[in-house]
């Protein structure tokens, strides 16, 4: 002990407790609380790890992928370079010279699209949904929405495809979050690395 009964432990002076209460006490109290810290810690070092084993092995289940991808439409024979976009919901084609057409009561959408090439193919899809997207100018458009078959690696989804005319952009095909979900993880720093 020190002087007017203070206590000195790792560097630091405790004082008795005003009103006279002695420092062995306090130093008794701060020990309980000392092992009941480690406790706490050694509680949550394990539980952490048990969550550190279930992410490892959730993501052993996912496929890695770099910003850019290849991507088959096996419907239409199109394989296209494709942009990973996580920031985007819905993945996007470029389509241009839409039009609707009526089937049997349905709406369907006539368009042309073009391979990785620029050879342009005529495709004709059921209409599924129509959205509103706006652009990076802010401007919002009306773009159909169809269902296709989208194959990435080994995986194939039929998903929500916004047609969307791309002429002016890098890559005819933007991967959203809807293919991506619960399957790929993205390494921004890579590309292709589910091959060329």
């Amino acid at each position: 002990m020190g002087r007017n009964n203070s206590i000195k432990l790792n560097g630091c002076t405790f004082l008795p407790v005003a009103g006279g209460g002695e420092p062995e006490l306090l130093l008794s109290h701060i020990k309980q609380r000392l092992k009941l810290v480690k406790l706490v810690l050694l509680f949550l070092a394990v539980w952490l790890g048990s969550e550190t084993d279930v992410h490892a092995q959730l993501l052993k289940e996912k496929i890695l992928i770099g910003r850019i991808e290849w991507v088959d439409l096996p419907e239409i024979k199109v394989k296209h370079k494709a942009r990973i976009d996580t920031g985007a919901k819905t993945t996007s084609m470029h389509a241009k010279n839409i039009e609707e057409v009526m089937r049997g009561g349905e709406l369907f959408v006539k368009f042309i699209t073009e391979d990785d090439e620029g050879k342009p193919i005529e495709v004709t899809r059921k209409v599924d949904t129509t959205q509103k997207v706006a652009n990076a100018g802010g401007s919002v458009m009306k773009r159909y929405v169809i269902k296709e078959k989208v194959k990435m690696g080994n995986i194939e989804r039929e998903v929500s495809v916004n047609l969307n005319d791309r002429s002016k952009m890098d890559y005819k095909f933007l991967v959203g979050r809807n293919l991506l979900l619960g399957r790929f993880i993205v390494d921004v720093a890579r590309s292709h690395v589910l091959g060329d």
